[in-house]
């Protein structure tokens, strides 16, 4: 975890109402009927964020930088032989983001914030 980095000011104040954030297809690491994993972009200034399922419909959202996020993908795309990368790929890109800092729940289309709230301080 980096702990210097910082949501946008966009995503740190996310707030019930539309989602102010993108996640498209290709950005989502992990799908179980519904993002668990997805690398999302604000709307608003294209800045990046570790988006992870806790429970439920409810996510956390860490600050991650586009060159971390960049890097991730690139080296996905090359693909390896090596079954144990694709993994450690994304450990690295996990562990390339910030504290979680919001607590998300989003509607079943994952278009709608729900509820919003900060997250504790080193939780």
């Amino acid at each position: 975890m980096r702990a210097e980095l910082a949501l946008c000011p966009h995503l740190a104040a996310v707030a019930p109402g539309a989602a102010p954030f993108t996640l498209a297809p290709a950005e989502i690491l992990e799908w179980d009927g519904a993002p668990v994993v997805a690398v999302a972009r604000c709307a608003v200034c294209g800045a990046c964020a570790w988006l992870e399922r806790i429970e439920g419909p409810s996510f956390s959202l860490a600050a991650l930088r586009a060159e971390d996020a960049a890097l991730y993908f690139r080296n996905v795309s090359r693909g390896s032989c090596d079954v144990a990368r694709a993994r450690a790929e994304r450990e690295a890109l996990a562990a390339s983001a910030g504290p979680r800092e919001r607590r998300v729940v989003l509607d079943a289309g994952g278009q709608r914030v729900v509820a919003a709230s900060p997250f504790a301080p080193g939780s």
